[in-house]
């Protein structure tokens, strides 16, 4: 089975290499827990340190507004993008124009076209792919499919519906989603089962102190650390300490 670097300090010792090539990974986290870092630092570093080229998708963010942000860690992705080494793709755009023919035109053909037009994405996703040679791709972030669905039934056809045509791509991915409940004994969600692997990353507060913590939970295909373990996001993004447990076994 080839390995592919995950490019974050620490994590790949968890992970007995990396992620599995070409599977889609799960990181689930809260508001502030660093998702978009850690997937911004995949691709990053994937381009810059593995000769992987790589795909954004924001499902709720333009990419001015990514770039800046990403610039304070060091990470130009404007510059690789020009090099075509990088592509951001721009779902909310998608969006926002299925919305508003909704609202002018009263055009809700199937589900997939109501909010999200998801096989329009996967068909611009599988383009970028070929025209820069990607191997890597994050898809940013899940939770706003929750609030384009409402119905828990249309939301998880549409989640399962992403996930599968990503999988078919056959392409390293990340996909990121909001924690639904803080603490150790949160309720796991359908995209998890599904999933080929699962990091979640969440701030935990104990006795005055706040710490981060990350787990693998699960990743199919090879061996991992499932500590819950400390990690930090510094000026050079995300740091992951494996060594470090923050609750012994008894």
């Amino acid at each position: 089975m080839s390995i592919v670097p995950t490019g974050v300090p620490g994590l790949d010792q968890m992970l007995n290499g990396g992620f599995p090539k070409s599977r889609v990974v799960l990181v689930v986290g809260g508001p502030g827990a660093g998702k978009t870092i850690i997937g911004a630092q995949f691709l990053y570093k994937g381009i810059t340190e593995y000769d992987e080229n790589g795909i954004y998708i924001s499902l709720d963010e333009n990419k001015e507004h990514f770039q800046s942000e990403m610039r304070k860690f060091g990470w130009d992705f404007k510059k690789v993008e020009e090099e075509e080494k990088f592509a951001f793709i721009d779902a909310t755009t998608m969006s926002r124009v299925a919305a508003l023919r909704e609202k002018v035109y009263g055009e809700i053909s199937t589900l997939r076209g109501k909010q999200l037009p998801i096989d329009k994405l996967v068909e611009q996703l599988d383009e970028k792919i070929k025209q820069i040679d990607a191997k890597r791709v994050v898809l940013d972030t899940l939770a706003t499919l929750f609030h384009r669905f409402p119905d828990p039934i249309e939301r998880r056809i549409a989640v399962i519906d992403l996930i599968e045509s990503l999988s078919e791509l056959k392409i390293t991915t990340i996909v990121t989603t909001e924690l639904n409940r803080r603490g150790l004994d949160r309720t796991v969600s359908v995209e998890e089962y599904m999933i080929h692997g699962v990091i979640m990353m969440q701030t935990l507060f104990s006795e005055g102190v706040t710490s981060r913590a990350l787990q693998v939970e699960k990743m199919r295909e090879t061996k991992i650390n499932p500590n819950l373990v400390p990690y930090t996001i510094d000026k050079d993004g995300i740091e992951v300490f494996p060594e470090v447990t923050l609750f012994e076994r008894r």
